[in-house]
């Protein structure tokens, strides 16, 4: 089954009706929908698959799996030194990623105040600790190249 924007101008209550009609002809009766939609919060809530088109070309297709992980929660760091901050998670065994020398993300649950008084011990200075996640839409602007598209 085809669906172009099923929920575009509906109100609350159409969009969860029209929602779980869809995910009970999945689940009860094995029916394959492809949805297009510019409504990507609500495809978040019902895909299994993606397949991302700009310009009428497929960019990219990739499992809700692979989906979550580029779009998983973490702590973005501004600090003085990513080097500093590397060894310190390095040490405590956290998964990160450096973004650029002063900003790095945090993929785990942590102590907060142990980061602080480690970093600090090391002169490593923090400007800022903020969380993040990367929604589907954010995803799908800087796969497309960002604003040029809005």
């Amino acid at each position: 089954m085809v669906l172009d924007e099923p929920v575009n101008g509906l109100d609350p209550q159409g969009i969860i009706e029209i929602r779980e009609l869809i995910l009970k002809l999945n689940q009860q009766h094995g029916i394959t929908i492809l949805i297009s939609s510019h409504i990507l919060d609500e495809l978040a809530r019902l895909a299994t698959n993606y397949g991302f088109i700009d310009g009428g070309h497929l960019l990219k297709e990739m499992s809700a799996e692979e989906l979550e992980k580029h779009c998983r929660k973490c702590i973005r760091a501004e600090v003085s030194s990513t080097k500093t901050l590397a060894c310190v998670l390095d040490e405590m065994k956290l998964e990160y990623h450096i973004v650029n020398e002063h900003t790095a993300d945090i993929f785990a649950e942590l102590s907060i105040t142990k980061l602080v008084e480690t970093l600090a011990g090391s002169n490593c200075e923090i400007y800022s600790l903020k969380d993040c996640e990367e929604s589907l839409e954010s995803f799908y602007m800087n796969l497309v190249g960002g604003g040029k598209h809005a």
